[in-house]
């Protein structure tokens, strides 16, 4: 099993989780990758060049921005991988988000073994920042990939859980007006341009619930904004997104 990946990770201001999501990175059992550490705007002391050891591995790259928010440093990310052509994969982990060890090893597996597949998600185990427990809310169970129809009425996939081949960003990169939602607005994008979803069981993340997170402050006028772009505007039997 071969091929480069590209790790996408945007940063703001919380050290601690930043932390423990680039050692969950570095742990991998795969280690042909690359990750592009975005800071989005941190503040001094909080930046993660200054979190961070300087002698973390060559394989993470911090890349400095002014703050445009999550959506905007994601695409940084994505603009330097489209630009440089090595890579064969493109991942996606928060930095409050912990991958299992065997993560992109098994993320792989699938996207090896099945040239027909191009996104491949895994499982998720919720934690609250602290450490505690949390429970899913909102958000619908499906042992396998149920379709377009299903992932239109509601986000059941994780950002961090996703890996897909390069080809996907033919839809484009993330829209930032969206705010909270353009993670489930790009995979709704990348489904209804045929791209091929799989469910891996076999491998997972920890997705870290924050009360104050971006799914918070989703609001009507970006619902609205999504429908209208997926033609659900006049649909009312959706659900709401995955909170991040």
């Amino acid at each position: 099993m071969s091929g480069k990946v590209g790790i996408v990770m945007p940063y703001f201001n919380d050290k601690d989780l930043l932390v423990k999501s680039v050692i969950g990175v570095l742990s991998q059992t795969y280690t042909n990758w690359e990750l592009f550490l975005v800071d989005d705007g941190s503040a001094p002391g909080l930046r993660a060049k200054d979190i961070l050891p300087k002698s973390i591995s060559s394989k993470v790259r911090i890349i400095e921005k002014r703050n445009g928010g999550v959506s905007s440093a994601r695409n940084t990310a994505l603009d330097i991988i489209r630009e440089e052509k090595k890579y064969d994969y493109i991942a996606y982990c928060d930095a409050d988000d912990i991958w299992d060890e065997n993560y992109l090893e098994q993320q792989l597996v699938v996207l090896h073994s099945e040239p027909n597949i191009d996104i491949v998600y895994s499982t998720f185990h919720l934690q609250m920042a602290d450490g505690g427990p949390a429970f899913p809310y909102g958000i619908t169970y499906y042992d396998e990939y149920p379709g377009l129809e299903f992932l239109l009425k509601s986000n059941f996939i994780y950002i961090s859980s996703i890996v897909h081949r390069p080809k996907c960003l033919e839809v484009g990169n993330f829209d930032s007006n969206l705010n909270s939602i353009e993670d489930w607005d790009m995979w709704c994008r990348m489904a209804e341009a045929g791209y091929k979803f799989k469910r891996n069981k076999k491998t997972g993340i920890t997705y870290t619930c924050k009360p104050n997170g971006m799914g918070s402050k989703s609001n009507a006028s970006i619902f609205t904004a999504f429908y209208k772009k997926h033609g659900l505007f006049n649909n009312t039997n959706t659900q709401t997104a995955v909170p991040a």
